[in-house]
């Protein structure tokens, strides 16, 4: 971690004031480790030009790589980004800057706004690693601060809509596959514990528009894949839980949509056992965390429910059979009573 004592702080400052930036650059590597700037160095290094900035966040990133292992330091540069005009940023520097921050569950939006738009300049587009990380950004900052903290960002987040995050093998692979775009922008505008009745009656026409048949297919293999490892794995930064265990948390949204979608419109027995298996991997602990999922686990329970079969009951009696956390076993004890009233089947027989 970054030494933060009083000595290691006033050397750093002398070294700012001093302009000596490959000194500065050389103490900051030896120091780091992917931690925080103290907050008066922090403080010193985003009061310098522009330019000086530039050229000192470069020195680290050149030093840091020469070292033996490579240190990690985009969580001390990011917060040297805040502020700065893009014109003055290199691509080698942000380049580097935007593959080691797309491994961070969330980082100073002001720096990533800063890493958009030296992208944009360069390749005309946001990389979809660095959209990733601006969305996790903003669903942390969202739990935590005002609205004015995802600000810097919102620009990118506004324009993207209809293409989930890149990390997760299925959603790469809806976003490779979706039949239209309308299917993953109207699954990421679901919303609660259950579809409204306005979205459930475009669900219903969206998917013949879509292709039936064809869609559930595509869907039930997006849905198989979730439990695959992400393809961007992420640090923990903070968390008493692996980030990689946790679903992403726009991306469960969507899933959250497609289950919907599949509920309220007909059934085919291959909906069931899919949908029962998700329901069974969101539901599992994950240590330091709780569920990987409740979100998912509860919108699985409702679908299954909504298919209204004696497979579909028995899919639920097999998940509540497993042992579940309270709250999903309350979920699937109430779907199993309701549905069984309505099947007129007695559940401890199936």
């Amino acid at each position: 971690m970054l030494d933060s004592s009083p000595a290691s702080v006033v050397s750093l400052l002398s070294l700012a004031e001093a302009g000596d930036d490959d000194g500065l650059a050389a103490e900051l590597v030896d120091l780091a480790a992917g931690s925080q700037l103290p907050a008066a160095v922090r403080d010193e290094l985003q009061a310098l030009p522009d330019a000086r900035r530039c050229a000192l966040t470069l020195r680290v990133i050149e030093r840091a790589a020469a070292a033996d292992p490579p240190t990690p330091v985009d969580g001390l540069l990011m917060p040297i980004l805040d502020g700065l005009a893009p014109d003055a940023l290199s691509w080698r520097a942000a380049h580097h800057l935007i593959d080691a921050v797309a491994t961070r569950t969330a980082a100073p939006p002001g720096s990533l706004a800063v890493l958009a738009a030296v992208a944009e300049r360069e390749t005309g587009e946001c990389p979809p690693a660095l959209l990733a990380v601006m969305r996790r950004t903003a669903h942390e900052g969202d739990k935590h601060w005002p609205a004015r903290y995802r600000a810097p960002i919102q620009p990118w987040l506004e324009r993207t809509h209809g293409r989930l995050n890149v990390g997760e093998p299925w959603a790469e692979a809806a976003n490779a596959e979706t039949p239209g775009p309308e299917l993953l922008t109207h699954a990421l505008a679901a919303a609660g514990a259950k579809p409204a009745a306005r979205w459930a009656r475009r669900a219903k026409t969206l998917l013949p528009e879509l292709g039936a048949d064809e869609t559930r297919t595509l869907i039930r293999r997006w849905l198989s894949l979730v439990p695959r490892p992400r393809t961007i794995t992420l640090r923990p930064d903070g968390e008493r839980w692996d980030p990689n265990e946790v679903p992403d948390a726009y991306n469960a949204r969507a899933l959250r949509g497609l289950l919907y979608l599949l509920a309220v419109t007909p059934p085919q027995d291959d909906d069931i056992p899919a949908v029962g298996r998700l329901a069974q991997h969101a539901a599992e602990k994950i240590p330091g965390y709780g569920p990987r999922s409740q979100m998912i686990a509860y919108a699985s329970v409702y679908a299954l429910e909504r298919f209204s079969t004696v497979a579909s009951l028995r899919e639920l009696t097999r998940l509540r059979s497993l042992g579940q956390p309270p709250g999903i076993a309350a979920a699937l004890t109430t779907a199993i009573d309701r549905r069984a009233v309505a099947l007129n089947v007695d559940p401890s027989r199936l």
